[in-house]
């Protein structure tokens, strides 16, 4: 980030704690699309899981797709699963409905977000693709079978010589970090299909 010294000046706008906000959220989105997408040759993330179920269609996912996605983890590890999906995805699995009429999706106060979908929480991320053929759409299971490493806190420095010129400082953020998929029992992905 780079910050005006003309805008540190001003007294009226607080702009330390804009700029933290701003870096930890910036941080943290990262964080999250590599636990879930993952970088080639650094960390893997969520994208390598080899528990996978492939629906029935390209472009849409059916009731049938979410229960065999459901029931593609074991008992033991139901117990801490969660859903992890897009807000598209989301919004197109409210839509859906069992056999007997009731949808599948429901608002659930009791739940992190709000909503539970076959009694676990669902928790949406901008970082997950949205339905397409080929893309991992829905990740579901506990998440203790993802493991994260962190080899350097998160480390912000100030960089006050290198904009000089420009009359701003640079704030930077570093840190280092891995994360694996340990345990392919507890977590399984839905691949839409394609030809």
């Amino acid at each position: 980030t780079k910050v005006s010294r003309s805008l540190i000046n001003n007294v009226h706008f607080d702009i330390v704690g804009f700029v933290v906000n701003e870096m930890a959220y910036a941080i943290s989105r990262w964080i999250e699309g590599e636990l879930i997408n993952g970088t080639v040759g650094k960390v893997t993330g969520l994208s390598t899981l080899s528990n996978s179920i492939t629906t029935q269609s390209e472009t849409s996912i059916v009731a049938d797709d979410v229960v065999k996605l459901h029931d593609s983890i074991k008992d033991q590890f139901q117990r801490n699963a969660i859903w992890i999906m897009s807000p598209e995805t989301r919004t197109t699995l409210r839509t859906l409905k069992s056999t007997t009429g009731y949808y599948l999706l429901n608002d659930d106060i009791s739940t992190p977000f709000g909503t539970s979908l076959l009694g676990k929480p669902v928790y949406v991320s901008d970082n997950m693709p949205n339905i397409a053929a080929g893309n991992k759409v829905i990740y579901y299971g506990d998440m203790h079978g993802l493991a994260t490493k962190f080899n350097e806190d998160i480390n912000i420095e100030v960089l006050r010589e290198r904009y000089a010129d420009e009359h701003a400082y640079g704030v930077i953020g570093w840190l280092e970090f891995d994360s694996k998929v340990i345990d392919e029992q507890q977590i399984a992905v839905m691949t839409m299909a394609s030809e």
